[in-house]
């Protein structure tokens, strides 16, 4: 009910915002041809593509986001080690595009889970941590495990803008964002994490010190490796 409550929100917001600014800047596109204002046309597409992005964007990732728990794939041994490397492959663009260092710090063992949701899962958090990057100093993130009793504890970790403890487990409802106003993120993605997390008989929490100290996501999987 609570996340019906969320939907319903994003619905009326942010989904609305995008759609708002696709109808008022086709209006002015209209107005700058009729003028023969190349200029001012060209800033109108331009606000007009990027509204279209964040809307296909959002649209996707609530698609993907419906799909977790429906649509299951056959569980399988899952090399870990290999994902990763694939999945770094696949980003390469964009973690160069900020500067990032990305690398994994230990070892990384087989797992028995979804493969595809898992990749999900890891795809999610790298790009959170470059989303959220200290405009300061370039990113560094760490992927790795340890062990805490016996128990495989993965984690990404980064040197980014950090997070307030009280909002710890806020961060992981849907449509939840530590800034409604920011263009970044669809808050999707880490409420994404966490139902793949729990589908794998896991938990997923963050560590950070607060604004400033970088965080550490960190998740178990309990169906085995």
């Amino acid at each position: 009910n609570a996340e019906l409550v969320r939907f319903n929100y994003t619905v009326s917001h942010d989904l609305k915002n995008p759609l708002t600014t696709i109808k008022n800047f086709l209006g002015l596109a209209r107005q700058d041809a009729a003028d023969g204002d190349a200029d001012g046309l060209e800033h109108d597409l331009d606000r007009l593509q990027t509204a279209a992005d964040r809307l296909h964007l959002l649209l996707e990732e609530l698609y993907e986001f419906s799909k977790v728990g429906i649509q299951a794939n056959p569980l399988l041994e899952v090399p870990l080690e290999e994902l990763m490397a694939e999945l770094l492959v696949t980003l390469d663009d964009r973690i160069a595009e900020r500067g990032a260092r990305v690398e994994v710090v230990s070892e990384l063992p087989v797992v028995l889970g979804d493969r595809p949701r898992l990749e999900e899962l890891l795809r999610h958090l790298i790009e959170n941590a470059l989303r959220y990057s200290d405009p300061s100093r370039p990113p560094r993130i760490e992927i790795g495990m340890r062990s805490l009793e016996g128990e495989s504890i993965f984690f990404v970790r980064d040197n980014g803008l950090g997070i307030e403890s009280r909002y710890h487990e806020k961060i992981f409802d849907l449509f939840d964002r530590l800034d409604p106003e920011s263009s970044q993120g669809t808050g999707i993605g880490l409420a994404l994490a966490k139902r793949i997390v729990e589908l794998h008989g896991g938990q997923i929490w963050v560590e950070s010190q607060g604004p400033g100290q970088g965080s550490t996501f960190c998740f178990t999987l309990s169906r085995g490796s």
